[in-house]
């Protein structure tokens, strides 16, 4: 089976600048697309078990899509790199060097997934490339120091590549001229079923996690970490998504369903989504301490995506691997400061198969 790697055009923005998009593909088994507008993974076809290939993200099918006022309004950030910092932070604020720094709000009164203009609504530079047994993207933005309010200049690359096994694998490198955080994650949204339709409800998952962050009524976690024996959140063994979430619990009624996160305890192979309907299955690699797990809470049909479909509730599910939500203000978490003399590296790597 050869790979590929090609490009196009997928569109211009307002201000008149084109859109690239490139595909990776290795013949029968994978292929993905990513635009160098927020360094989106768009597309991820992989084969059912009858070997019948579909679009397993969401997203839209023209660079007008992810423009559309309904869809912004939304705060999804379908496919989308985020940075400088994924989620919220307590009072939209940060303590550094004991100086206390604001965040600009952009969802109402909540500063989200980087600001007004986060890395999701960026240019990115594009540099595709071809080794003996991988093609990819390798995406390039400096962010400039004040950037919504962030301390110091840091140039990130994030790299998409595919190798010859059908691994898709995501890195992060960033530097900084000042002592700063950053937290990126890709926000993808999946449904193995290939019907955006249908919801993920069907599907089975399982995250090497002994312990989980409950979260308050703003979405932001407690700074407790609570193990999750005896809750909806113990996902240690292969389990229906439906059945967790239909648990009469505090937490998934405060979040909808779930939208968490979990410590993972290991690396290699730390959660595996699997649809028994098509037989897709996705087994997660991560250097990352953590994967928010998001369940679609909030879509509700207010803006259609691929094929027209309008995106409802558990349309998908997302596996956001990061460092925890709001790191900066809760000690006993990893910290996400990133200092002069550092370079921040972070590895997440995908694998399909069918089951």
């Amino acid at each position: 089976m050869a790979l590929k790697i090609t490009s196009k055009k997928f569109g211009v923005l307002p201000s008149g600048e084109e859109i690239d998009l490139f595909t990776l593909c290795l013949d029968r088994k994978i292929e993905i697309s990513v635009m160098n507008y927020g360094a989106t993974l768009t597309h991820l076809f992989i084969p059912d078990r009858d070997g019948n290939m579909e679009d397993v993200v969401l997203g839209f099918d023209t660079l007008e899509g992810y423009l559309q006022k309904d869809y912004l309004d939304n705060y999804c950030y379908l496919g989308s790199t985020i940075g400088r910092v994924a989620g919220r932070c307590t009072d939209n604020q940060f303590i550094l060097d004991n100086k206390t720094i604001q965040l600009p709000a952009n969802q109402g009164k909540v500063h989200l997934h980087g600001g007004k203009e986060g890395w999701d609504k960026k240019i990115w530079v594009s540099e595709p490339f071809e080794t003996e047994n991988s093609v990819g993207v390798t995406f390039y933005y400096q962010s400039q120091d004040g950037e919504e309010n962030y301390p110091g200049t840091i140039e990130i690359w994030v790299t998409y590549t595919l190798d010859e096994t059908g691994k898709l694998e995501i890195n992060y490198k960033a530097i900084s001229d000042k002592k700063t955080i950053i937290n990126p994650t890709n926000h993808s949204y999946f449904n193995l079923n290939g019907d955006f339709s249908k919801d993920i409800e069907g599907h089975m998952f399982m995250v090497d996690a002994d312990h989980f962050l409950p979260m308050n009524e703003n979405s932001l976690p407690t700074g407790e970490i609570i193990h999750v024996a005896g809750t909806p959140f113990d996902f240690r063994k292969s389990t229906l998504i439906k059945e967790k979430i239909q648990e009469d619990n505090p937490q998934i009624k405060l979040a909808g369903g779930i939208d968490h996160c979990f410590v993972i305890n290991q690396e290699e192979n730390c959660a595996v989504l699997y649809d028994p309907v098509s037989g897709r299955k996705l087994t997660l690699t991560t250097t990352e301490p953590g994967i928010q797990v998001y369940t679609s809470n909030y879509l509700n049909k207010s803006f259609k995506g691929k094929g027209g479909i309008a995106y409802g509730k558990r349309a998908a599910i997302c596996l956001e691997t990061q460092h925890f939500p709001d790191s900066c203000t809760h000690k006993n978490f990893p910290t996400i400061i990133l200092l002069p003399a550092e370079v921040f590296n972070s590895r997440t790597i995908f694998e399909f198969s069918v089951g």
